[in-house]
């Protein structure tokens, strides 16, 4: 049986994807295993989850969280859910590392993995007393990454291949990129972010 995440939560007609009730009725659902969502931080320096940098114009690093519609979560709110499945978060953009770690910390009961495309952003995660695992996404593996100390890799899925999956032996796999309900999930051992 594959490994689904549901990337930004179970949003339909009705309810928009990364907010609450998306991520929680993914979180609800047998079929998956996790959630992935995306995070950002206003200028009074909330963490909430959200894709796009921009909000009606405005650039979302502008906003305080009370200015927000209401239906943008807070990081925080997420974390309360009770579940061992797998919150996945992706940093668009923070700069209080220190208050996201303390908030990791918190919540170091559940089960969360925390990846970017930036790796100056993960360098900054990869403290040595951390409770949540780290990963890089990758549009391909790049051997000048130094992939040593990350405990997952997150990669496009039609770059997967055999090779790819033999080299990252030591580390999870976490495949994106279009996937849809199905896709013929050829490697049992990757968790796969099914998009739609």
């Amino acid at each position: 049986m594959a490994k689904l995440i549901k990337h930004r939560g179970l949003y339909s007609k009705n309810i928009k994807e990364n907010t609450y009730e998306a991520i929680k009725m993914a979180i609800d659902n047998p079929k998956y295993l996790g959630v992935e969502f995306d995070i950002r931080e206003t200028i009074d320096h909330e963490f909430i989850v959200f894709h796009n940098p921009t909000l009606k114009g405005k650039l979302i690093r502008e906003y305080k969280f009370n200015e927000l519609p209401k239906y943008i979560p807070r990081l925080k709110d997420i974390l309360k859910i009770k579940t061992r499945k797998i919150f996945l978060i992706e940093i668009k953009n923070i700069t209080s590392f220190n208050k996201f770690l303390s908030l990791l910390k918190k919540y170091a009961y559940q089960n969360i993995y925390v990846m970017s495309f930036s790796n100056a952003l993960i360098n900054k995660c990869l403290i040595t007393d951390r409770t949540y695992k780290v990963g890089i996404l990758n549009y391909v593996i790049n051997t000048d990454d130094n992939l040593k100390n990350l405990d997952f890799v997150c990669i496009l899925n039609n770059l997967l291949n055999d090779n790819i999956i033999k080299s990252l032996k030591d580390k999870e796999i976490f495949s994106y990129g279009l996937i849809s309900e199905n896709t013929n999930y050829k490697y049992q051992s990757v968790y796969y972010i099914t998009e739609y």
